[in-house]
């Protein structure tokens, strides 16, 4: 019935749509959406009356408005809470333990609660009388305080709409100056999961105000996250309040947004890939890697690497394509590709990610499991361990990961690896003080939202209970086609580089569509000509290609790869004389090039101009060292 009521409000056919929602209610415990939808089809009744009497109001418009996007409102909550509070499963039963009546604290209790974490922790300090105390008492508030954490988390993230207290508490939890960044940054990524399931206005404005009144890019790049998914997976609804709409509008006119912005599209994108480079990362870069290793005597100097020709010369290739294959790991790493999602897949088995939130705690020593494993102190190989997790290469989920499994190594092992990083300490500083420039230039905003989006990627791929929800990381996300985000994605700068990324990932279809969009919007650019004449090759849309190639060969002419491809396309299309009109051009420039004077001869041989087309044969077969094809065709022509 779900699917009925919303059809009927598609289609504004709101009597027949309140009817059924009434209907659909009346069979639930949900007095107050019940009640809700009553008052809905008696207000809709009036103003219906008033309208058949001719009398005039000059609300009715903004009242209609109103009607109907409350009715999506009630009816998306029904069918969220009818979809959810009957199944088993892990969010079910938080759902069900969060409408318990009379067991909940408010959000403004919660908020209060958060707010003395902080001074709880160093008034423990003056209190304790030795360090077993100490750290006894700081566990405990630590505990106590994720505790706070998880059940806050749970209750935003099972919620239906918000009630005005809870957007009264939420926005105290947001404005608060003693709730703690990473506090927050948990409590956005809990709006952005409900976001993801169900649309609620409140929540969507939440994240718009927290990313205006916030600096810290642990909570901002959070937000923008939320706030473009959201925007993707509910257009339609987001259509029906102006409001937000301006909102994000006004989100338009920040000086850094769009970069920002870009840069989490690019993400987005990128992880379409993350499969592909795990698939390419064990099968291919990793077995390499570990084959050299194994050829190379791990005594030998560096200087006598020039010497391993005199032994076998497989052993300076092998070499090589180790280090083929370790720049292209590296370049996937700058191009904010995930390549640490299969190293890590296998450790997220600890009790710790069990539950949702801890997915998206930011890493923090003040961490109760952590704070087990690494007690303060000037313990070498703790303070090494504590500089390891600074590195921006790993997302905190990894982080966590990596922490809880290097304590379950036996203390001797552990002492080795420990010993073995410490002679390494001083380029790990190094890597730790290039991250630091990079925050300081601007850069951290951007390995901040690359980090969480690998959080996101492992909750979805990797949690215990991810069945239960929908993998939004099997979805396009193709932001630039959503209406109430233009404002914020549609900017030159986001279109051409979103454009060349699918571009150079071989997504033929959207690259051709951006560059199209590109092309209407700056005329005259050979470059964007060719990169759509090339998409629509790859496509087989060989008539619509040669409009591309020919238009940008009239911008940028003579220029051999338009003429070539060109050439490619007519050729597609059983034109040869056409094609070899154009590879003719190309002759012209490149009179020596042998593959251009196979295709010509294919051109001649393709009309029966076999004389000609030998000529060319004959050639390619005099100057080639592999005159295979050139043999090949010589023998078809007789």
């Amino acid at each position: 019935m779900y699917n009925d009521i919303i059809r009927l409000l598609d289609q504004r056919r709101v009597k027949e749509a309140l009817t059924q929602l009434n209907a659909l209610t009346a069979g639930t415990d949900y007095w107050k959406l019940k009640s809700e939808a009553e008052s809905l089809q008696t207000t809709y009744s009036y103003m219906l009356q008033y309208a058949a009497q001719g009398m005039e109001d000059p609300e009715q418009g903004k009242l209609y408005r109103q009607i109907v996007r409350k009715t999506y409102e009630l009816t998306d909550q029904l069918e969220f809470l009818n979809k959810h509070i009957k199944e088993y499963g892990q969010f079910a039963d938080k759902m069900r333990q969060n409408r318990q009546p009379g067991k909940q604290r408010s959000y403004q209790e919660l908020c209060q609660s958060l707010e003395t974490f902080s001074e709880d922790i160093r008034m423990s300090q003056l209190a304790a009388k030795n360090d077993k105390k100490l750290f006894e008492k700081q566990q405990e508030i630590r505990k106590r305080h994720e505790a706070d954490m998880d059940e806050l988390f749970d209750r935003i993230w099972t919620s239906a709409s918000w009630s005005e207290e809870e957007i009264s508490g939420a926005r105290q939890i947001s404005e608060s100056l003693l709730v703690e960044t990473k506090d927050l940054a948990v409590i956005v990524s809990a709006v952005t999961l409900n976001l993801l399931q169900l649309f609620d206005p409140a929540k969507f404005q939440f994240l718009i105000n927290v990313y205006r009144q916030h600096s810290e890019s642990l909570i901002t790049q959070r937000a923008l996250t939320g706030i473009l998914l959201a925007a993707y997976y509910h257009t339609q609804r987001l259509d029906l309040y102006p409001e937000l709409k301006a909102a994000l509008s006004m989100l338009a006119e920040l000086p850094q947004i769009s970069e920002q912005v870009n840069n989490i599209q690019t993400l987005l994108l990128l992880s379409r890939e993350t499969e592909k480079i795990e698939k390419k990362m064990r099968e291919d870069i990793i077995p390499h890697m570990l084959r050299t290793q194994q050829m190379i005597d791990p005594d030998m100097k560096i200087e006598e690497i020039d010497d391993l020709e005199e032994f076998n010369p497989e052993w300076k290739k092998s070499m090589d394509i180790a280090n083929d294959k370790i720049r292209e790991l590296g370049e996937l790493q700058m191009e904010g590709a995930d390549t640490y999602m299969g190293t890590f897949a296998q450790l997220k088995t600890f009790p710790f990610f069990q539950q949702a939130a801890h997915w998206f705690y930011p890493f923090s020593e003040q961490n109760s499991e952590v704070a087990s494993i690494l007690p303060a102190g000037n313990n070498k190989g703790n303070n090494l361990i504590k500089q390891l997790m600074e590195l921006p290469m790993f997302c905190n989920s990894d982080r966590y990961s990596f922490c809880f499994t290097f304590m379950q190594i036996p203390q001797m092992q552990r002492n080795i690896v420990t010993s073995q990083l410490l002679n390494q300490n001083l380029h790990l500083n190094e890597s730790i003080e290039q991250f630091a420039d990079e925050s300081r230039k601007g850069e951290k905003t951007n390995i901040t939202a690359k980090l969480y989006l690998q959080d996101l990627y492992r909750f979805f791929k990797l949690w215990a209970f991810r069945k239960e929800l929908h993998d939004i990381f099997t979805d396009d996300f193709a932001l630039w086609k959503c209406k109430p985000l233009a404002s914020l994605c549609h900017t030159p700068e986001i279109l051409s580089s979103t454009a060349n990324l699918l571009f150079s990932k071989g997504y033929w279809q959207e690259a051709a569509e951006l560059f199209s969009e590109l092309e209407k919007a700056n005329p005259g650019n050979a470059e964007i000509m060719q990169k759509l004449g090339f998409s629509l090759l790859k496509l087989k849309k060989y008539p619509e290609a040669v409009q591309a190639f020919r238009q940008a060969d009239l911008l940028n002419p003579d220029h051999v790869w338009t003429l070539r491809h060109l050439a490619q396309c007519y050729k597609h299309l059983q034109d040869y004389p056409k094609a070899l009109e154009y590879f003719e051009k190309v002759k012209e420039i490149q009179p020596d090039n042998l593959s251009l004077l196979l295709q010509i001869g294919q051109c001649l041989a393709t009309q029966r101009m076999y004389d000609q087309a030998l000529s060319y044969f004959f050639k390619v077969e005099y100057l080639d060292k592999t005159p295979v094809n050139a043999r090949r065709a010589i023998g078809w022509c007789y």
